[in-house]
């Protein structure tokens, strides 16, 4: 037993469970000035009060010994009790399914400050790059590092620059390439990882220097981001020279946080698993949206826009009109422009129920969600009292998606009825002027506030 480890373990549960020292004390029939002592490290609990104090601290003797709590794995029926009990406390126990044609659809929060605007089509193509250096990586590597067992895809992601910065030590081996543009991209090493890449002692020397980091850039990074770059051009059109598209190291360091990044901005997070003899680190490229939604896609990386399904209406089957319609709101259409670029500012605040209306009457209030690949709305409140109308024929209207829903199945709508809309996960809006689509926008948050970029 570690007094050390052992006294700040007691200190910590107590506190999480509100004692005094003194009220402790009296519990497991000791002084205080006896937990005061433990909890400076002077001395340890006798072995014949472990039991008694385990069981107060809500603990077990063995954690209580080793300085430190036993973490164990949950079984799957605590998990699906966890899963249960947050569903309810979101109101996610309430989804009906009927309306929707895949009973069996994943639905999920949308959340419009983490937009995800690439499909899965789109992150295999970024997969599949990747696997390519990977491949080719383990080709020049296995030869000259005994040491280097392997390096595959661990993860590909979308998150913001924050969550990310976050999730990665405070000191690390961080080079950026035209960050400061907003299309570029980072290259992360883990400290230890990048220690052994440079075959020094972790132990001897735990600390990150500047020379290290010049050392794994020269050793490493350059030939690994010139090998990244060289294999995402080859998979586009090459509509503009490598020396164009090719990005230079602009900003290296040991601080992450320093780099200025915006923290709000997503980015896709490509994480490899490094796996040496004695050790299994990671290694993150971040890449800001900007990179594969601006000049890379437009060189045709991902082929255009991806296979989508689309169900072919019979000739003979009677056509139907959306009558369900999942707004921002209606506006009054006088002197709006709708040039790109323009902000469209609504009223609307940021996690507010979106309007859904039904036959031009606002009856409910949705939460966005996805269903599978497409938009949806989660119904999480409805209208009491007369409903207002909308039956302005002048009006412009910021409209996420539409769907149909049969007369006789209206009254059958309640909190949490989910639908699916005519609109794809990560694609523009339709702004709606007197009943038609007269442009199309991104969703963007001002100032809490929901708005929309007009793009096109």
């Amino acid at each position: 037993m570690e007094a050390q480890k052992t006294g700040k373990l007691i200190n910590y549960l107590r506190t999480k469970k509100g004692l005094t020292q003194k009220e402790l004390a009296q519990q497991i029939n000791v002084s205080d000035k006896a937990v005061s002592k433990w909890e400076r490290g002077d001395g340890c609990p006798d072995v014949a009060i472990l039991p008694n104090l385990a069981a107060v601290l809500e603990t077990d003797v063995d954690s209580l010994l080793n300085g430190e709590i036993k973490r164990r794995e949950l079984t799957e029926e605590e998990v699906q009790k966890l899963l249960a009990e947050a569903n309810k406390q979101n109101g996610w126990d309430k989804i009906n399914k009927q309306f929707l044609k895949n009973k069996d659809a994943r639905v999920l929060i949308y959340d419009f400050k983490r937009p995800s605007l690439f499909s899965k089509y789109d992150l295999r193509k970024i997969c599949n790059i990747f696997e390519v250096l990977c491949e080719n990586l383990r080709s020049e590597l296995v030869g000259s590092r005994k040491d280097l067992l392997d390096i595959h895809i661990a993860s590909v992601d979308e998150l913001t620059n924050e969550e990310f910065l976050r999730s990665v030590p405070q000191r690390t081996f961080f080079y950026s390439y035209d960050f400061y543009d907003n299309s570029g991209f980072a290259v992360e090493v883990d400290p230890t990882l990048g220690k052994l890449l440079l075959k020094q002692d972790c132990k001897k020397f735990p600390e990150l220097t500047q020379t290290d980091k010049d050392c794994l850039y020269v050793a490493y990074i350059k030939d690994f981001t010139k090998m990244l770059q060289n294999i995402i051009y080859a998979n586009t059109d090459k509509s503009i020279p490598f020396e164009e598209f090719e990005k230079k190291l602009t900003f290296d360091t040991l601080l992450p946080w320093s780099s200025g990044e915006n923290p709000g901005d997503m980015c896709v997070l490509v994480t490899l698993e490094v796996k040496t003899d004695s050790y299994v680190g990671m290694m993150n490229v971040q890449f800001h949206y900007a990179y594969f939604l601006g000049m890379c896609k437009k060189m045709g990386l991902f082929g255009g826009e991806g296979p989508r399904l689309e169900v072919l209406t019979d000739i003979k089957t009677k056509p139907v009109e959306n009558n369900l319609f999942v707004e921002f709101g209606r506006f009054l259409p006088d002197s709006v422009d709708f040039e790109p670029g323009t902000i469209l500012l609504t009223q609307k605040k940021f996690g507010e129920a979106l309007n859904v209306i039904v036959e031009n009457e606002l009856l409910y209030g949705g939460e966005v969600v996805c269903v599978d690949e497409k938009y949806g709305v989660r119904i999480i409140e409805v209208k009491q009292g007369q409903p207002l109308c909308y039956d302005e024929e002048h009006y412009v209207a910021l409209r996420l998606g539409a769907c149909h829903v049969d007369k006789d199945d209206i009254a059958k709508i309640g909190e949490g009825t989910v639908f699916e809309v005519d609109n794809y996960i990560g694609d523009a809006i339709y702004i709606i002027k007197d009943g038609k689509c007269i442009a199309r926008g991104e969703v963007v948050i001002v100032d809490n506030i929901y708005g929309v970029r007009v793009i096109d």
